[in-house]
């Protein structure tokens, strides 16, 4: 039989259970602390395509990212930690729903009588005529289900999911700026190779003039027209531009090697097929974000913001452990002695609330609340040099990339007045208004005015890099 005032007091804390109330601060999102717009900057609004790499039209790269997509460790690793944070939430949701456990056992059990007289006398339907005896063995079989609730009235369960959803969200932010990371890494590694390998291919033709000037020198030394000092001039020259190469590919199998692990594959691969590399084409305008954009795309600035809003949410789960908390609790079970008594009349049961309230803790339930705050007021503080630092790396980039690109178009002229000096050289060569030594010393000015441009493009590349990585992408 139900007892009547359990029945009419569940509806009771039904009632209570739902119309609970959440303590703990809501979280608010703070407003970025960013200009209206970039420094220099002409922002735009549209929406970019997040493979920003393709705006440089090398199917090369495509591939490579799309290798380092699917293979980079790095992403594979934040991949799992989403998963992970996943699994947290799960658990954090599931803390608040009802629990049922099952159970059932076997066990041998002997009961003494000595010292308890007629209750065990009774229990054992033994008479006080008769000797009792020492102990009784007997069999107890057993099977039952208890279920407990804890009721969310102060929305500690709801602020615990609350902030394990805010941890998925700083934990999916972090995997974005992992995979940004591995992206520009990968888009940097290749521009490099590439210009190390135009620096030896330019290093190999200066060693085509030196060699010529060698030859030359030693013609000139034989007839007398030229110094030992001058020839060990060039050949000084000659050796210097095989070291250069020397080094050129030692750095060039080092970033390949980096270029190799960053795709995913083992150090000895080479990444793509140098047949298939076609010229540099001209850099792209990048398209700057404005900065409201820019603070809702960056993984960093939305990291922490969730960082913070999972410490904010932690405040009221230590808030609600100071106030009582009710449970409701129920138990069904069958005990018998004998298999065959087993049915519905052996059931024992019991269902009720129950209360518990802290009255002495020690002050560790402040100390928790107090480290919580501490916790959220360290996170607004991360949060805040979080977007400082997003403001300076984007200013910077912008100010790098300008400062590029003005570089280049200077070294660019340079080199194109330096090829034209060439063609006037070499016809006045063929002509035979002078000898083989101007040509090659203007030849030589020019391979310098070329891998001066050739590493003043790699860093412009670099740099408009740099930016697309400082915009989030």
């Amino acid at each position: 039989m139900h007892d009547p005032k359990i029945t009419r007091a569940l509806p009771l804390l039904f009632a209570a259970a739902l119309a609970g109330c959440t303590v703990g601060p809501n979280f608010t999102p703070p407003a970025p602390i960013l200009p209206p717009v970039w420094q220099g900057a002409t922002p735009v609004s549209a929406s970019t395509d997040a493979r920003w790499w393709r705006s440089f039209d090398d199917p090369v790269l495509d591939a490579l990212e799309a290798r380092a997509g699917s293979g980079n460790l790095d992403i594979a690793a934040a991949i799992e930690r989403i998963t992970a944070a996943r699994i947290e939430r799960g658990q954090a949701r599931a803390a608040g729903a009802p629990q049922v456990e099952g159970q059932a056992g076997y066990s041998r059990e002997r009961v003494g009588t000595a010292g308890i007289a007629s209750v065990t006398q009774t229990l054992l339907g033994v008479t006080p005529t008769t000797a009792p005896p020492k102990g009784v063995d007997f069999d107890l079989y057993s099977v039952g289900v208890g279920a407990s609730w804890e009721l969310d009235l102060w929305g500690g369960h709801r602020r615990q999911a609350e902030a394990a959803q805010a941890s998925v969200a700083a934990t999916e932010a972090a995997a974005r700026g992992v995979r940004l990371s591995v992206e520009a890494e990968v888009a940097r590694t290749y521009v490099q190779l590439r210009g190390l390998w135009e620096e030896r291919r330019i290093a190999q033709d200066g060693v085509g003039l030196a060699e010529r000037n060698a030859a030359i020198a030693r013609a000139l030394l034989s007839r007398g027209l030229a110094t030992p000092i001058d020839l060990a001039a060039t050949e000084e020259k000659l050796r210097a531009l095989h070291g250069d190469i020397v080094e050129l590919d030692h750095q060039a199998a080092t970033t390949q090697r980096a270029l190799a692990i960053l795709v995913g594959a083992t150090p000895d691969t080479v990444p793509f097929d140098r047949t298939a590399l076609a010229p540099l084409r001209p850099l792209p305008a990048v398209a700057v974000r404005l900065p409201s954009q820019v603070a809702r795309t960056r993984p960093d600035i939305v990291e922490a913001e969730a960082r913070l809003h999972a410490a904010t949410a932690q405040i009221g789960v230590a808030q609600a452990d100071f106030y009582p908390k009710v449970s409701l609790t129920g138990l069904f079970d069958i005990d018998v002695l004998n298999l065959a008594d087993f049915g519905w009349n052996a059931r024992s049961t019991s269902i009720g609330p129950s209360l518990s309230l802290p009255i002495f803790s020690g002050g560790r339930l402040q100390r928790q609340l107090d480290l919580r705050r501490s916790e959220d007021r360290s996170a607004a503080i991360a949060y805040r040099q979080t977007v400082l630092n997003a403001w300076r790396e984007v200013d910077d980039a912008l100010s790098a990339t300008r400062a590029a690109t003005e570089r280049t178009s200077l070294y660019d002229r340079d080199l194109a007045s330096r090829r034209q000096t060439v063609a006037m050289v070499e016809a006045r060569y063929a002509r035979g208004d002078i000898g083989a030594l101007p040509l090659l010393d203007t030849r030589q000015a020019a391979l310098s005015a070329e891998l001066a441009a050739v590493r003043q493009r790699v860093a412009s590349t670099l740099a408009h890099i740099q930016l697309h990585r400082a915009l989030g992408g």
